[in-house]
C-alpha cells in the first residue's frame, strides 16, 4: 500500500516537469504588438447580449417567432394580391339608361356596333343599345329563332338566325341603316306540310 504523502510528492514532481523554460513577458512599446489580434477581436457590450432561456421558454419563443413570421408572410402576400387589384385596369361600369319590357321571352341576343339582336319565337327583332328603341322587326309563321349571331363589317352587319323548327333552317339577313334585308335561308322547304317534325 502507497502513502498519501508519496502520491503527492509525485503529483508535485510532474507539475515540475510540465513546465518549460521561463515565461516570456511581452514588451512594454506598442509598436511590439501585432496588428491582426486588433481586427479579430470585437468589443461586445454585455448589456446587450441575450440571456439564454430555460427550455419551456425557449420553444414558446420560438414557436411565436414561427407564428410571426407566417402571419407576416400572409400579410405581405395579401398586400401583395390588393396592389396588383388596385394596378389593374377597372372596365368602366355603365348604369343601365332605361328599362325596356319584352312581349315575349327571348331564345337568345347578340351584340354589334350600336345594336341589340334579339331572337325569340316567330323571328328576331333589332334594337338601339343606347336608347332601346326597336328598330326593326323579323318575324314568319312557325319559327322559332334559337340562336343568333352578328357580324361587323364596317358599316354593314351581316346576321344569322338558326331556327330549329321541324328541320335545323339558317337564313342569312343583311342589315344597314336604312334597311334589313334576307340574303339566302339554307334547308328551308317551301311548303311547311313537305317538313319533317
Amino acid at each position: 500500500m502507497s502513502s498519501p504523502k508519496g502520491n503527492r510528492a509525485q503529483k508535485m514532481s510532474l507539475r515540475i516537469l510540465t513546465q518549460k523554460g521561463p515565461l516570456e513577458v511581452p514588451s512594454p512599446t506598442e509598436k511590439d504588438w501585432s496588428k491582426d489580434d486588433e481586427k479579430d477581436y470585437v468589443f461586445k457590450d454585455p448589456d446587450q447580449e441575450v440571456d439564454s432561456l430555460p427550455q419551456p421558454y425557449r420553444m414558446i419563443n420560438k414557436l411565436l417567432n414561427l407564428l410571426f413570421d407566417k402571419s407576416w408572410e400572409i400579410i405581405e402576400e395579401r398586400d401583395a394580391l390588393r396592389e396588383a387589384e388596385l394596378s389593374r385596369v377597372q372596365p368602366t361600369v355603365y348604369p343601365p339608361v332605361m328599362e325596356s319590357k319584352l312581349n315575349k321571352m327571348p331564345n337568345c341576343m347578340a351584340i354589334s356596333q350600336d345594336y341589340v339582336f334579339i331572337g325569340g319565337a316567330k323571328g328576331f327583332s333589332i334594337y338601339n343599345l343606347y336608347d332601346a328603341k326597336q328598330l326593326y322587326v323579323w318575324e314568319k309563321l312557325k319559327v322559332d329563332v334559337t340562336s343568333i349571331c352578328a357580324t361587323d363589317l364596317g358599316n354593314e352587319i351581316l346576321i344569322t338566325s338558326v331556327d330549329e323548327m321541324g328541320t335545323c333552317i339558317v337564313r342569312l339577313f343583311y342589315f344597314y341603316k336604312d334597311g334589313l334585308f334576307l340574303i339566302k335561308a339554307i334547308n328551308e322547304v317551301d311548303d311547311s306540310s313537305k317538313q319533317t317534325t
